[in-house]
């Protein structure tokens, strides 16, 4: 047995309910600190102290760090060449292998086929 003590399918208690979330709406606009909106900053402009900061705390590191990349991409080697690189290698030549070998020898033969 199902009890409801409220219908919403009628057209008041739609009404009401469309009411109730449009006035809901504006609630956050209402709810700010009472600044002027005019006196806020962009986002462009905090932006840019941004960069200003960061670029003043930490210019040294940035170099330093471009410097070695250049240097290392040249001494690595290949990931082919490296153990982990092997062994996906090996993995997909084995895989690769199988799924020929599976192919060729397939026990199951479709009727249409022959």
């Amino acid at each position: 047995m199902t009890v409801r003590l409220i219908h919403w399918s009628g057209a008041l208690p739609r009404a009401v309910l469309l009411a109730a979330a449009a006035m809901l709406v504006p609630v956050p606009g209402m709810a700010s600190d009472g600044k002027d909106v005019t006196k806020r900053k962009t986002i462009q402009v905090s932006m840019q102290e941004i960069v200003k900061r960061e670029a003043a705390r930490t210019p040294a590191v940035r170099a330093t760090a471009a410097r070695a990349q250049t240097n290392t991409s040249k001494e690595s080697p290949g990931f082919f060449r490296s153990g982990p690189g092997m062994v996906a290698l090996a993995v997909m030549i084995a895989g690769t292998g199988y799924a020929l070998y599976s192919a060729s020898h397939d026990r199951v033969h479709s009727p249409a086929a022959k």
